[in-house]
């Protein structure tokens, strides 16, 4: 459990609400976070190491130190974000729980959920993760959706479940 639902539980759950279940994103979450800014980072490293842009003001050495301390601190980032996301279904509604320092809550009873949809991308599926998305009304769009979650396929037929039971 994150601090998030900790601190704020009282305020999370009404009277006669159940947790039927509650996931948090699959580590693959803060692979998939921090990739694209490491690759960024380690290339930015890499053009000014050969080409000596840095020239007088870093070394070699210090140059691969900052970039390794800055892919380091976007790791941790994404690890904190990953840390402070919390998925929950109750026989209610869904709540999405975000944020480290300033915790976020997203709810939609589930009487107004028209669709929950399972989305994954073909990465997604072969590491056994995958988004749920889920609509609200005539909305073409998800109002929320859970990322990355693992076995995304068994959660989303919980998730159908508990729709059906509504």
């Amino acid at each position: 459990m994150g601090l998030a639902v900790r601190r704020n539980h009282a305020e999370v759950l009404h009277d006669n609400e159940i947790v039927i279940m509650m996931v948090r994103p699959s580590l693959w979450y803060v692979a998939a976070l921090s990739l694209r800014m490491t690759a960024i980072l380690l290339l930015a490293a890499l053009f000014i190491d050969r080409t000596g842009l840095a020239g007088r003001f870093l070394d070699q050495r210090s140059l691969w130190s900052v970039a390794g301390i800055l892919v380091a601190v976007r790791w941790v980032y994404a690890l904190i974000n990953w840390l402070s996301q919390l998925y929950l279904l109750t026989n209610h509604r869904i709540v999405v729980l975000r944020g480290a320092t300033k915790v976020e809550i997203f709810q939609v009873g589930l009487c107004r959920i028209t669709e929950a949809r399972l989305m994954s991308t073909p990465l997604q599926r072969i590491l056994g993760a995958g988004n749920i998305g889920f609509a609200t009304g005539g909305d073409i769009l998800p109002q929320s959706v859970w990322l990355w979650v693992a076995n995304a396929p068994r959660v989303h037929q919980q998730i159908l479940h508990a729709l059906s039971k509504r």
